[in-house]
């Protein structure tokens, strides 16, 4: 083996060496910087369900006694609101057409095609330990 060859061979070694000791300290060191970030900007992420768990690609679950709507589609998941942002009533949904209508404004809103009269917020989603969570920081923390 040439000399050239060897100290390359030592350089990225030691590096994947490094790489291994340290990968520990820097997913604890990610795990605390994202605590200390919900922290302050008061973000709480609540429980919605287990990965499994949802039978149907689009369902509503009640979280802290507030409607949201989970939808799964294509391996990724969404949640929005459940609430009409006109008129503020339940939305009634139809799980054959994927869509959601508010019975009082006669507004609806398909969650496939994204189309439709109604602007739903959407919350953030993360998985975690085999948990879905979402973090709604408006409406689930008052009750």
């Amino acid at each position: 083996m040439k000399r050239l060859d060897f100290i390359r061979e030592m350089q990225s070694s030691l590096f994947k060496t490094v790489r291994s000791v340290y990968e520990p300290f820097i997913a604890e060191d990610v795990e605390k910087l994202e605590r200390a970030a919900d922290k302050a900007l008061g973000l709480q992420w609540h429980h919605a369900c287990t990965s499994g768990e949802l039978s149907s690609p689009i369902e509503q679950k009640f979280i802290n006694g507030k409607p949201v709507i989970l939808i799964k589609s294509e391996g990724n998941m969404r949640a929005f609101s459940g609430i009409c942002p006109a008129c503020s009533n339940l939305l009634i949904l139809s799980t054959l057409y994927s869509s959601g209508k508010c019975v009082i404004c006669e507004k609806d809103y398909n969650f496939l095609t994204g189309e439709g009269s109604l602007y739903l917020e959407e919350y953030p989603v993360r998985e975690q330990d085999g948990s879905l969570q979402i973090c709604c920081k408006r409406i689930l923390l008052k009750k």
